[in-house]
């Protein structure tokens, strides 16, 4: 009984609020009227709009019939391409150990998602649509490659504090997601694609939707399912109902029902995932903006492990609708699949790996700029250092 899209509107709402006010009480209406400035937040944009693009593609992959795990798999593509773009877009060069790290988390990557969905079998669409889907999925990747890596150099680029960015970070992406939210509409409404839920035309059972959709005729195998397309009412599958007096009350408050705000007051479930969202793009920034994109895309593949081996275990034990539609099964603790394991293991140790070529080079770097600046220093004779002292620090 809610529209995932209105999500991103929500999320970039809220972000944008929150940061106004931050930006509001550290540094007065100065402050607050420098953060709006649209000059500056003209160059953000573009950003926003490349934000809008990753989701409406990464969406026309499941609609094309492209698996989960399969997503996720071809999505580390990512990985390479921003230490690719990178170099042109911020000039940075990189070592040949952190490419090595960089090529095997990518493809520890590739094979757990493959090896993912062969084990959950989904067999999706027919072979051109699988093709159009997996190329959707690296659209999407590059696009959300441009995006981290422009706005990392926005965001470096200016001298005003992060909070101040972060309002014109965030405007931009309210922009573009109301825009966007037709369009993936229309994509969850292509033929062969059962998300008709992000089209907030779209009608749906609630407002329990789980407990609705236990009672309900079968209508279509969409999130429309027991909704009258003509009429709008709800269908109730009375053989289902039988005498339970519990069923027929619960049958007697199904309705159908469309529109944006369609289920933020039925479940408190949605706000805290609306705050992790914030939660996750505010912290986002600050990584980009104290690190780089780099740096975000290799922690990208810690958060596997964890799913992995301890959170699928978990929510596959929860006694709710949601989680026993999404896990047919218990999952065991620890999973029992030695080849999986040890590819998963992989992630955390080619980050570590990049992590530590990347100190070694800070190193070598601070060096050599130490060595010329002993050699400038010693050519100038602006010092009373001799030769053997000079040898002496260099070493």
């Amino acid at each position: 009984f809610f529209v995932p899209q209105t999500m991103a509107v929500a999320s970039a709402v809220c972000g944008l609020c929150f940061a106004s006010a931050m930006t509001l009480r550290s540094y007065g209406f100065e402050g607050l009227k420098n953060a709006w400035s649209l000059t500056k937040i003209r160059k953000f944009m573009v950003c926003g709009a490349l934000q809008a693009m990753t989701t409406s593609l990464s969406s026309m992959a499941y609609a094309l019939g492209t698996s989960p795990s399969l997503v996720v798999a071809l999505g580390k593509v990512y990985t390479p391409l921003v230490a690719v773009f990178s170099r042109w877009i911020l000039g940075k060069h990189f070592m040949w150990l952190e490419w090595f790290a960089l090529i095997i988390l990518t493809a520890a990557s590739f094979a757990f998602g493959i090896m993912q969905d062969l084990v959950g079998g989904s067999g999706g669409e027919g072979g051109g649509a699988k093709l159009a889907g997996a190329l959707c999925v690296i659209a999407s990747a590059a696009t959300s490659c441009l995006m981290s890596l422009l706005m990392e150099k926005f965001l470096k680029g200016e001298t005003d504090p992060f909070i101040m960015q972060k309002v014109r970070l965030d405007f931009g992406s309210v922009i573009f997601a109301l825009l966007f939210l037709p369009v993936m509409g229309m994509l969850g409404t292509m033929p062969g694609n059962r998300r008709t839920d992000v089209a907030y035309w779209a009608t749906r059972a609630g407002p329990d939707y789980w407990g609705c959709q236990s009672i309900a005729m079968r209508t279509s195998h969409t999130s429309s399912n027991g909704c009258d397309a003509a009429t709008g009412d709800f269908l109730v599958n009375w053989t289902r109902v039988g005498n339970s007096t519990a069923l027929h009350q619960q049958a007697a408050e199904c309705v159908c029902a469309s529109g944006l705000a369609l289920g933020w007051g039925t479940n408190y479930m949605i706000y805290v995932g609306l705050a992790a969202v914030v939660f996750h793009s505010w912290i986002t920034g600050v990584l980009v903006s104290k690190f780089s994109s780099v740096y975000r895309a290799v922690a990208d593949g810690v958060p596997v492990v964890l799913i992995y081996f301890f959170l699928d275990p978990l929510f596959s034990r929860v006694p709710l609708a949601p989680f026993r539609l999404a896990y047919t099964s218990v999952m065991p603790f620890p999973p029992m699949d030695w080849a999986r394991d040890c590819i998963c293991l992989i992630l955390p140790l080619s980050g570590t790996t990049f992590s530590v070529a990347s100190s070694e080079m800070q190193k070598v770097a601070e060096l050599h700029q130490s060595q010329e600046k002993i050699g400038l220093v010693a050519k100038g004779g602006g010092s009373t250092v001799s030769d053997e002292d000079s040898d002496d620090a260099v070493e």
